[in-house]
């Protein structure tokens, strides 16, 4: 073995030294988002021991794809090649490049930490999908000038430094060496794919901050790219298809529903149809719907938050019929859509508003537009992101995005979009053109202000550029502003306005899925219409659709999983959070959480604001109705059950 003897002192040596600098590298970087994150992780000394010793085995796998392309070259160069000048210029070229992209990686890694405390995800694949948005985003969210050159100055750093520990004379290689040098890469990628197990990391501890550390970044990113979608019958606990039926049937029932023959559906059947019936139902009144970025409960006064930012919506929410208890059901803009507009659980993996067959469901402005009504979509930012465009133009709403707004109107943008003022212009403009028309209009409003970088026009708000609070405060600033405006209309006195949030701002949590990190608020503005008050059951965002038809008195034949709380009986209210993999569902004080690997648990919600639980011994009706809806969800998208009924169906049975 006297190849390998020679070797050891050449190419290997190098491997070495940049395969332990990758390794000490992620160490560190784990080691400083946990002294960030205080607070949240979990500092058991068992704890701790195994988020750093699972951190190894992730970093060890990723650390051998990260030197595949130095070993590549030290293996195909000639000995000989290697040991002259030009050579050994381009063995340290390769290595400074290796070198930058893993201080890039680093330092996206701790930015992306601070932001959600996770390691990269499934919200990092959607976002790098959309290059334009994210490359954006960080221009204007970060000081690239002076990030990149110290990236490149680090890279050249840690380059010299390793360099000096090259050999100075590269030895041997031969037929046989480079044949055995390639199987062992070989052997060592395999083992790099095959060894890691996200079993292991699960049971670092309990706390979720622990697990996410104890992963890897590039890693997770490739993990998360390869399983975007998730097959709930493979992965998550089933139960007999005729139960799921039942169970539906039953949580789905109401006095003003009647179950209906699908004709042509197969699997699970909900097509029914609810009549509803109030002193609106002829007046027909507009609707705009007011969707809002990543707007907490926990910036606004009224709900109790820690912090007021919300000085309009708050004096606003004493003239409004308000849903004190209301949760979405993801961490996504796009599942908040989802919910919105389609009433359904959130099922593992990507939106529906993203997969395949996005066409023809039954919508919300479906069911307005069978009640006559014209409705539209509106975006401040380009509309190809999140595939919404796309999704609500195929499901009967005209799209205007930032596309449709007249060059002359924009005066303040980021990368997500124009200032919320703008977009709200738009809408009062396209409220005009419906009621000079005599048509009744649904407008479905996006925002994007409250998003990072945030930007917004000067001037409006006492509160620095580029922060949270900031964009918090202009947004209700904007509302208030087009409400203002809207109340000089002649159409105001006959319109819904509804303000509710597509998600949180942050859903990281010590726990898998911390409750209070989902709860949103939820405004219906229409003084001439609705009188105010206070619904303080528990309901869930994907709710809000059959709720507010029956609020309207506006009758449809329905597909929507979602139920008119009105019609609920008390003891029965429930609702649904979820990350890409764990699915929850809360009744009453109980969570349960389905996770991929058939796993269930079921806790006692002991403290809705801190998200304490305390784990129960496992529920078998409690869980049977988790997974009645779930699985339910999973089955209709994929047979077709979500489809939008254009036939009239005759009566029957589900």
């Amino acid at each position: 073995m006297q190849w390998f003897d020679k070797m050891r002192q050449g190419r290997i040596r190098c491997l070495t030294l940049f395969f332990l600098t990758y390794m000490a590298a992620q160490s560190l970087l784990r080691a400083v988002n946990l002294l960030t994150s205080l607070d949240m992780v979990s500092l058991a000394a068992g704890d701790l021991l195994r988020t750093f010793l699972t951190g190894l085995v992730y970093d060890a796998s990723s650390g051998v794809f990260f030197t595949l392309p130095l070993a590549i070259l030290l293996w195909l160069l000639p000995t000989r090649w290697l040991n002259r000048k030009a050579g050994r210029c381009a063995l340290l070229c390769v290595t400074f490049v290796l070198n930058a992209f893993l201080v890039f990686t680093l330092v996206a890694l701790y930015l992306y930490w601070q932001e959600f405390h996770t390691n990269f995800n499934f919200i990092a694949v959607d976002y790098l999908i959309y290059t334009q948005e994210m490359i954006g985003q960080i221009r204007e969210s970060f000081n690239m000038p002076v990030i990149l050159p110290s990236i490149a100055v680090a890279a050249a750093l840690v380059t010299w430094l390793q360099g000096r520990r090259y050999p100075r004379h590269f030895e041997g290689k031969g037929r046989s060496g480079a044949l055995a040098g390639c199987c062992a890469v070989l052997v060592l990628c395999v083992l790099a794919v095959k060894v890691p197990d996200d079993a292991w990391r699960d049971r670092v501890s309990d706390n979720v901050c622990n697990v996410e550390l104890a992963g890897n970044g590039p890693y997770g990113f490739v993990y998360a790219y390869f399983h975007n979608e998730i097959s709930y019958p493979r992965f998550y606990r089933q139960e007999d298809g005729d139960t799921v039926k039942q169970d539906l049937k039953q949580a789905l029932a109401a006095p003003n529903v009647t179950f209906l023959d699908g004709k042509g559906t197969k699997g699970i059947d909900i097509t029914r149809r609810v009549v509803n019936q109030n002193a609106l139902t002829r007046q027909k009144p507009n609707v705009v719907m007011i969707t809002v970025e990543s707007l907490s409960t926990d910036y606004m006064g009224v709900y109790k938050g820690s912090v007021d930012w919300t000085p309009h919506l708050d004096e606003l929410a004493g003239q409004c019929y308000m849903f004190s208890r209301m949760y979405a059901t993801g961490t996504r803009t796009v599942r908040g859509l989802e919910a919105l507009s389609l009433a359904v659980p959130p099922t593992p993996g990507q939106s529906i508003l993203r997969r395949p067959a996005y066409e023809g469901l039954a919508t919300l402005g479906g069911a307005m537009k069978e009640a006559g009504y014209t409705s539209d979509f509106l975006y401040g930012g380009y509309g190809y992101f999140d595939n919404m465009n796309a999704f609500y133009d195929s499901n009967g709403y005209r799209v205007l995005d930032r596309l449709s707004i007249p060059k002359e109107e924009i005066f303040c943008e980021s990368v997500w979009g124009v200032a919320d003022e703008t977009l709200f212009q738009q809408v009062l403009k396209a409220m005009d053109d419906h009621a000079a028309k005599g048509e009744p209009a649904f407008e479905m409003v996006m925002t994007t202000s409250n998003h990072r970088p945030f930007i917004f026009p000067e001037d409006r708000i006492q509160a620095k550029q580029g922060g949270r609070e900031g964009g918090v405060r202009y947004t209700d600033w904007a509302i208030h502003d087009f409400l203002k405006k809207a109340e000089r209309r002649p159409w105001f006195n006959n319109t819904v306005f509804v303000i509710v949030a597509d998600h949180q701002a942050s859903a990281a949590g010590k726990t898998a899925l911390p409750v209070n990190k989902y709860h949103i608020p939820c405004l219906v503005y229409a003084p001439a219409l609705i009188a105010p008050g206070v619904n303080d059951r528990l309901i869930s965002q994907m709710d809000l659709a059959p709720t507010l038809l029956g609020m309207l008195g506006i009758s449809y034949t329905s597909r929507f999983m979602g139920r008119d709380i009105a019609t609920v009986p008390a003891g029965q209210e429930r609702a649904f959070i979820s990350t890409y993999q764990t699915l929850g569902y809360v009744e009453g004080d109980r969570l349960v959480m389905l996770k991929p690997g058939k796993q269930s648990s079921v806790f006692r919600i002991a403290d809705w604001q801190k998200s304490r639980y305390e784990k129960l011994p496992p529920d078998s009706a409690l869980e049977e109705r988790a997974i009645a809806w779930y699985q339910g969800a999973s089955e209709l998208y994929q047979s077709g059950g979500l489809q939008n009924p254009s036939r009239q169906p005759t009566a029957g049975s589900l």
